[in-house]
């Protein structure tokens, strides 16, 4: 439970920050010469958190998922979610927005996160087919590029407190040796069930790709199936648009493994359709079931420890920083589900 915690607070639960301070019920934006009302579902220690910053959160979210496609009854379904996943999602900004105000005491928004938000930024671009569908889904989506932008760089400045404030401190040692113990008492979830190994060039498509895009797909794989099976070697496809070229792994008992592993083996095989694109694949043969080494297993453990560790310091730091903090739900409906009363302070 505390590691689940850990990663809810990573980046991509992470929503723009909201700038604008208010200790109103009410808040009002002017977009040109139109005003607009927006709600405040709640406050902490006089920050507010709107309605609409729940909303777009939720529509961000998909945004941000390469299996998600946007869709005008999806964004309409996600801009008008229920009491229920307002009240959800209210406890995450709560949390974050106790997170952003910590990191602003210690300084951290002041470091320079240009270069990681552009980076981050160039790799969600290349997550859809052309730039020119980001940019379409981006208007469809009634969001602007700027608070993506401001998504990604929140998320940053939480990635760095979290690493101050609950990492750097961990006692590296007694992980160490709580991940051999664990290990000891664990073997039997670190076995492996038969995989077939292969070599692949994936042509990606994304979920809700339009028919031409996936006709185009369809194309690029079989032109680089041939190429491949003709003799060009494989790594004139490592930086190609294509998609990755390495040693893969697929266990048998998957769909997709006990495909490959029916192909015929150290030759390249026409394209097969998965949820992620078209799979060209040369099969490298089976390998059998076997228990994994300390040594394999000890980074995963090690990760796996120093989560739930750092979910259980912060779990404790933000129930006292709501212990000490002033902030109050708003929002009659979502206050009676989080069990509030919205007039009363917490």
């Amino acid at each position: 439970m505390a590691a689940h915690l850990f990663v809810r607070y990573r980046l991509r639960f992470a929503v723009y920050t909201l700038l604008g301070i208010s200790v109103f019920a009410l808040s009002w934006s002017v977009v040109g010469k139109e005003e607009k009302i927006d709600y405040v579902a709640a406050v902490v220690n006089e920050q507010a958190i709107t309605r609409t910053e729940l909303r777009s959160a939720l529509v961000i979210g998909a945004f941000v998922d390469p299996l998600v496609s946007l869709s005008p009854p999806l964004i309409d379904e996600l801009r008008n979610p229920s009491d229920e996943a307002q009240g959800t999602i209210l406890d995450i900004f709560i949390d974050r927005t106790l997170m952003l105000q910590e990191a602003e005491r210690m300084g951290i928004p002041l470091a320079h996160w240009h270069d990681k938000v552009a980076a981050s930024m160039k790799r969600l671009k290349k997550s859809y087919p052309t730039e020119a569908a980001f940019y379409e889904t981006l208007k469809l989506s009634g969001l602007e590029y700027a608070e993506l932008e401001e998504w990604m760089r929140a998320g940053f400045i939480i990635d760095d407190l979290i690493f101050r404030k609950f990492i750097k401190g961990i006692d590296r040692e007694r992980i160490e040796q709580e991940s051999l113990q664990y290990y000891d008492q664990h073997k039997s979830e670190y076995s492996e069930t038969a995989k077939v190994r292969f070599n692949y060039v994936l042509v990606p498509l994304r979920s809700g790709a339009s028919l031409e895009e996936k006709t185009q797909a369809e194309r690029s794989a079989k032109e680089i199936y041939l190429n491949l099976r003709n003799g060009t070697p494989i790594e004139e496809f490592q930086q190609s648009e294509h998609g990755s070229v390495q040693l893969e792994a697929e266990y048998l008992n998957s769909t997709l493994g006990s495909k490959i592993a029916a192909l015929k083996t150290n030759k390249w095989n026409p394209p097969i359709r998965t949820h992620n694109g078209y799979l060209v694949v040369n099969s490298l043969g089976v390998e059998g079931p076997r228990q994994k080494t300390y040594t394999e297993t000890k980074d995963e453990i090690k990760r796996m420890l120093i989560d739930k560790q750092v979910g259980e310091q912060m779990e404790k730091w933000l129930a006292g920083q709501k212990k000490i903090g002033n902030w109050r739900i708003l929002a009659p409906s979502v206050a009676r589900i989080n069990g509030r009363n919205p007039c009363d302070k917490p």
